[in-house]
């Protein structure tokens, strides 16, 4: 949901007049230099000077991440400066990087959240119109939301300011391939999803999915003691239609990419199939949040597929066979095998990864997993969460896991 903004471009102003100040000490105490210039603002050099200390002690407070603050400071600095293009421009980039810290931390964002984010990145723009950046997060922000046609015109407008901004083609393309399946969906609502799906779907049946949903929330969120405060788009395509959005393999039953995705079968045989699916990307949902993406593939799918779990058992025989041959894919390989376009390769892969994550809630219970998590989120590698959370390095867990497994599968 995060827009490719540049880095704070706000930056200290300097002038070529030289701040008198009654003590030198003072260099960096921005709020008492203000209060000194404040008795010389009689003077244009004394409005200027005033105008530079403010934004000074703006560029101070926003890099401390007091955004709030330093807009404050900023609007009196051009209070003074009024047409000083640098000040707006600073101003500008402030509101632009409150928006996406608002947005970065998932686990507080919320409804609310991204209405705020996109009245500061309105703002932004204001200040400096010829910033194409503004208008990447606002259709950033549409897109999140299922407002398809306001983030085509906001990413419109980036692409006329800056037609080489990096990402932007990216956004427009995908955006044109999904609107293009999923401007007549139909829709029901409700506080915890926006689940949206195509006219080949009954709404009897939509409201069953957006059933299945919210106890997939229930029973999800008590493992992870976790409930996503915004709304979950949710898209639930025809075969037809899922096939011409699907960015991944063919096997691919789903996904989850910020929204979740999945595929409705015609055969009615399989439908019922459809639940389990939405407890796994649902669980994808969760995770990207917690670890603020940052969980490696093989550990997010194994926990997905024990979430689904409980709606399916998986068949375990491809993982009995592999076991048997001495086949088993080493962890340093997994998350590269479910980028295969060899269905029987992922599936050895979501199957090896499922069990490594039964053996780590059998042995630490699943609360020491959620534990996990959260350490990768907050920027430890995998390898240093298992070892602080699990006190074993990953090759111990490898021996300790496949020494168990026989014991799993039969």
């Amino acid at each position: 949901m995060l827009a490719t903004c540049q880095t704070l471009r706000a930056a200290a102003l300097t002038i070529g007049l030289l701040l008198v100040l009654d003590n030198a000490s003072l260099a960096e105490d921005w709020p008492a230099i203000i209060r000194q210039l404040e008795r010389k603002t009689s003077s244009r050099q004394g409005k200027q000077q005033l105008a530079v200390a403010y934004n000074n002690y703006a560029m101070e407070l926003a890099n401390d991440g007091k955004f709030s603050e330093a807009e404050s400071q900023l609007k009196k600095a051009l209070s003074y400066d009024s047409k000083n293009e640098q000040l707006k421009g600073n101003l500008s980039a402030v509101f632009l990087n409150h928006a996406v810290d608002l947005l970065r931390d998932r686990r507080r964002s919320s409804r609310g959240s991204a209405i705020h984010a996109k009245s500061l990145a309105q703002q932004s723009a204001r200040y400096d119109p010829q910033a194409a950046e503004p208008y990447v997060l606002i259709g950033d922000i549409e897109y999140a939301g299922q407002q398809l046609q306001r983030a085509k015109k906001a990413w419109e407008k980036a692409k006329r300011l800056n037609p080489s901004l990096p990402g932007l083609d990216d956004r427009m393309q995908k955006l044109h391939n999904e609107f293009a399946v999923e401007k007549q969906f139909d829709r029901v609502g409700g506080h915890h999803f926006d689940l949206r799906f195509q006219d080949q779907i009954d709404r009897s049946t939509a409201f069953d999915l957006r059933g299945a949903l919210d106890q997939a929330r229930g029973e999800v969120g008590r493992d992870f003691n976790y409930w996503p405060r915004r709304p979950i788009v949710v898209l639930i395509y025809s075969e037809e239609g899922f096939a011409k959005v699907r960015r991944g393999p063919d096997w691919a039953t789903g996904l989850y990419d910020g929204k979740i995705r999945v595929p409705f079968p015609s055969n009615a045989a399989a439908q019922d199939a459809v639940k389990t699916t939405l407890y796994h990307e649902y669980t994808h949902a969760v995770i990207h949040d917690i670890t603020h993406n940052k969980c490696p593939v093989w550990l997010n799918e194994g926990i997905a597929v024990y979430q689904e779990a409980r709606t399916r058992q998986p068949n375990l025989a491809p993982l009995q066979a592999a076991l048997r041959k001495d086949q088993l894919m080493p962890i340093s390989s997994l998350d590269a095998a479910f980028k295969s376009r060899d269905a029987n390769v992922a599936g050895l892969a979501y199957q090896q990864s499922y069990s490594m994550v039964a053996f780590l809630v059998e042995k630490y219970r699943f609360f020491r997993v959620r534990k996990l998590l959260e350490q990768i989120g907050n920027d430890k590698t995998l390898e240093q969460a298992i070892q602080d959370e699990f006190r074993i390095n990953m090759s111990q867990l490898e021996v300790r896991w496949r020494r168990w497994l026989p014991g799993f599968v039969t």
